[in-house]
């Protein structure tokens, strides 16, 4: 859920920054939303980095090493 997430944001970052680029008018509300969606990047990095978020989903995603071995016999 994480990576989603932030490919998500990421995407959208991208877009808007798209079309910042090819825009010829007033671009202080797309500029205002880039900023924003930077700044939830910045935070939910933070999230995860004090919360330690990113060790227990890695944990939750490692194969069940088990259930891998029950199902060659």
């Amino acid at each position: 859920m994480i990576l989603y997430q932030l490919a998500k944001r990421l995407e959208q970052r991208k877009r808007l920054q798209q079309t910042i680029d090819v825009t010829d008018g007033d671009v202080k509300a797309l500029i205002t939303q880039k900023e924003q969606v930077e700044e939830q990047l910045h935070t939910q990095a933070a999230v995860w980095s004090e919360e330690g978020q990113d060790e227990f989903l890695l944990a939750s995603l490692t194969p069940d090493n088990e259930w891998l071995q029950d199902t060659m016999h």
